[in-house]
């Protein structure tokens, strides 16, 4: 009211009614009022349009915010900030995010912010993005800024997140972020990925940055292809190191080709896509590569315009079977070897009948049809090796590229013993996936690599260790894939290193758990489509099993009084199952968590899901988590959104020094992850905990009818069970989930793996040994850098 009164020329009757007025208002449209107070020309009829605007519809905290940044801006008046408030109420929270990177810019004047709001108002979420990175790079000037978004707007979202990913380098300049914007435009998907992900992997620096760009991924795929064997052995370790971290959305979009299918991979019926109009059908055509387009378009425009639906359809069926061989020709052999090494990520089909031919036809006709030759070129430092062998026998398609000679045979499992035998971290990649290898392996052959196993046995403390409990594992639970001389060699081994107690690797932390009479879990899912899908399936799936949702104070950031009711009614509508599109959709507009909650033989259960909103906000969700007494956190949806959701809030965390080392050792946690990403992820993520974690994931694809009755049956078994149930107990309690062969790829607490990560666990902490680790004592701050996967 202070503000308001010292409007110039403002009568009684007119300082009467503002008072009448803002007493009436909510803390927003009180804040907004004192700003507009003080612009110049500030005046009644004005104040009384924008209130007028006000009670129409509500602004959101991070409108009003963006709104008081725009009002302190050089040239702001009353008459500017009646249009500027009546757009900005009309963006939604993501728009409102970028204008707000924008106001950060340094130098721009009110009139900058009308000339923005058109362009970002027609960018797709992912241009936004671009754009909001972009406005955070260190000199960069308004004019230029704007200039900028003509570019961004044409990126695909693949290089709009290739595109943030380079402007958020170490020491980026504004010069550079605008000089690559071309080059960014004519990268490829698969080259936009992998780029993103080497430079969130390595942390690249400006110069790195630009270097990749510039010699590697602007260039198109015939030239990549020889550039790539010019590189040192380091370099080319590095691009392979980030194909297979980037190789999950690639082998999504393969495999998502094997039929005309939606935006989460469904085949889509033929009675569907005939009841669908036209133009839906050209959409689903004009997703496809440009060259499919080009092969095809003249036949599908031309039924297109005769509006002949059943010949769209049919051209559209076979420019999709071809489009899936398309995309994986247009792949450098390095980025297919790479797929190929995680083979249980690809549907059979595009391992099988796409991508093994291509690779197979490179090798004949530029390798001597010679695979050694091909891996020594291809994989220098064996980083792959050992994985893309393992696949191939896993798959069924060892024998396309094996040799038949049994001394060359031997030289292939030589580098995969090189591969697989490094050290510790090796060993922990190997051990999930080595009785794929063992069963298409003839005996003789199986014995060498045993053999090979054996002599990589250096006697040196947990290395040691690891491979004689692998040897023991085997010898024990599948003794029937090894011959007599195997069983042998094996015992011997046992005896010489002594045998280990795999029991006491099996204990559960289930009565620590149940003291105080609660389980609790936080479920964190992504604002796009596919974690719209996951949060459906999985509130629908507890909501038929008895549960009840509620607000969940803990886990929600702050919010007003006003906006905590909507979200509460949100939560209301959504009791019945019908409304959790509508609810996933009100926690991406403004951050809160509910929970579904239940009572199981005297202990509350309690699932509280999220969806991720920002950095700041995950880092308190997180850090809530740590200092609070929920046992389990689940990451939904694809791997690559680990970083955001799991590694980056905690190194934040660390480096503000705001947990300690005791808040991730004071309880043993458990850690369900929708995709791992591999056993390198489930690697990290154990020693980011700090060892105290078990954790459900997956090396392969993952999949909603696991994780939701998983995740669900998980806490009900603990209730319902004793305390001193073992994780083999607990697998053969949800044996039912993994039925006629669901979920082959899932590594479950107790595994082999699990088993085999404890072990080495318990070794360093034995020897005090904490340098690959980073851990600390309890006592103190984490102050070392967390290596953390992205």
């Amino acid at each position: 009211m202070t503000s308001f009164s010292r409007i110039p020329g403002l009568t009684e009757n007119e300082l009467e009614y503002g008072r009448q007025v803002i007493e009436q208002m909510n803390y927003n449209s009180q804040r907004i009022t004192r700003q507009i107070s003080l612009l110049p020309g500030a005046n009644f009829d004005q104040c009384r349009e924008i209130w007028s605007e006000l009670e129409s519809k509500d602004a959101s905290y991070n409108q009003i915010l963006a709104f008081e940044e725009w009002t302190k801006l050089p040239g702001a008046t009353m008459s500017l900030a009646v249009q500027v408030l009546r757009t900005l109420k009309e963006m939604s929270h993501e728009e409102i995010k970028c204008v707000r990177a924008f106001l950060t810019i340094s130098g721009q004047n009110a009139n900058d912010l009308l000339a923005l709001i058109p362009q970002v108002r027609e960018m797709k979420p992912s241009g936004s993005f671009a754009a909001r990175k972009m406005f955070a790079v260190r000199g960069i000037r308004a004019e230029q800024a704007l200039n900028n978004l003509s570019l961004i707007h044409k990126f695909t979202d693949k290089q709009a997140w290739a595109y943030a990913a380079f402007v958020e380098s170490k020491r980026m300049g504004a010069e550079t972020a605008t000089d690559a914007l071309p080059l960014f435009q004519q990268l490829r998907d698969d080259a936009a990925w992998n780029m993103r992900t080497l430079i969130k992997k390595d942390k690249l620096n400006r110069n790195a940055s630009w270097r990749w760009l510039i010699s590697y991924f602007a260039h198109p795929v015939h030239v990549q292809e020889k550039q790539f064997y010019r590189y040192d052995s380091p370099e080319r370790t590095q691009l392979l190191d980030a194909f297979y971290e980037a190789g999950e959305e690639l082998i999504w979009r393969i495999n998502s080709l094997h039929a005309v299918s939606d935006e989460y991979g469904m085949e889509i019926s033929n009675a569907d896509l005939h009841a669908m109009p036209r133009n839906d059908l050209k959409e689903l055509f004009d997703k496809l590569s440009e060259k499919t387009k080009i092969n095809y378009g003249s036949h599908f425009i031309a039924a297109y315009k005769k509006n002949q639906k059943s010949s769209m359809i049919r051209i559209l069926r076979k420019a999709t079977t071809a489009d899936r061989t398309q995309v994986s020709e247009d792949l450098t052999s390095a980025n297919i070897y790479s797929l190929l090494a995680q083979g249980s990520e690809l549907y059979d089909s595009s391992f099988r009948d796409i991508l093994v031919p291509i690779l197979k036809k490179r090798i004949k006709a530029k390798y001597q049809n010679n695979l050694l030759i091909f891996l020594k070129a291809t994989d220098p430092s064996n980083l792959l090796v050992s994985s893309f062998i393992v696949s191939l026998a896993q798959k069924g398609k060892l024998t396309t590229f094996f040799p038949k000679e049994a001394s060359e045979q031997e030289k292939i499992l030589d580098l995969v013993a090189a591969s697989a035998f490094k050290d510790e971290d090796t060993i922990l990649l190997f051990s999930a996936t080595f009785r794929h290898l063992l069963k298409v392996l003839d005996q003789d052959v199986r014995y060498y690599l045993i053999k090979k196993m054996v002599l990589a046995d250096n006697g040196r403390g947990s290395f040691s260790k690891l491979i004689t409990v692998i040897l023991q594992y085997y010898l024990q639970e599948y003794p029937e894939l090894l011959n007599a001389p195997a069983r042998k060699l094996i015992q011997q081994t046992v005896d010489r290193n002594g045998a280990v107690d795999l029991k006491k690797y099996l204990r559960t932390p289930f009565a620590s758990w149940k003291e105080d009479k609660r389980l609790g879990s936080i479920s964190v899912f992504h604002p796009d489509d596919d974690g719209r899908k996951s949060f459906v399936s999985n509130g629908k799936n507890l909501l038929s099993h008895g549960y009840r949702l509620a607000f969940s104070t803990h886990y929600t950031p702050y919010q007003d009084a006003a906006t905590r009711e909507q979200s509460k009614k949100a939560i209301q509508r959504a009791h019945s199952g019908k409304g959790l599109v509508l609810l996933f959709e009100a926690m991406r507009r403004s951050p809160f968590a509910a929970a579904f909650v239940k009572k199981v033989n005297g202990i509350n259960i309690s699932h509280t899901v999220y969806v991720y909103a920002n950095e700041a906000d995950q880092q308190l969700l997180m850090k809530r988590f740590l200092e609070g007494d929920d046992e389990m956190f689940a990451q939904r949806g694809h791997s690559y959104w680990r970083s955001e959701q799991i590694t980056d809030p905690l190194e934040k965390l660390k480096e503000n020094k705001q947990i300690t080392a005791n808040d991730l050792t004071n309880k043993q946690r458990f850690l369900s992850l929708g995709s791992c990403g591999g056993v390198k992820a489930y690697t990290k993520l154990t020693r980011m905990f700090l060892g105290h974690i078990d954790i459900l994931a997956t090396i392969g694809t993952g999949m909603a009818i696991i994780n939701d009755p998983y995740n669900r049956n998980f806490f009900e078994t603990v209730a319902k069970n004793s305390s001193k149930m073992t994780w083999e107990d607990m697998a053969a309690k949800s044996s039912f989930i993994f039925a006629n062969g669901r979920g082959q790829d899932y590594l479950q607490p107790g595994c082999l793996t699990a088993i085999l990560h404890k072990i080495l666990d318990e070794d360093r902490t034995k020897k005090k040994d904490f340098s690959d680790l980073e851990l600390l004592s309890p006592s103190d701050e984490l102050e070392q850098e967390i290596n953390a996967p992205q």
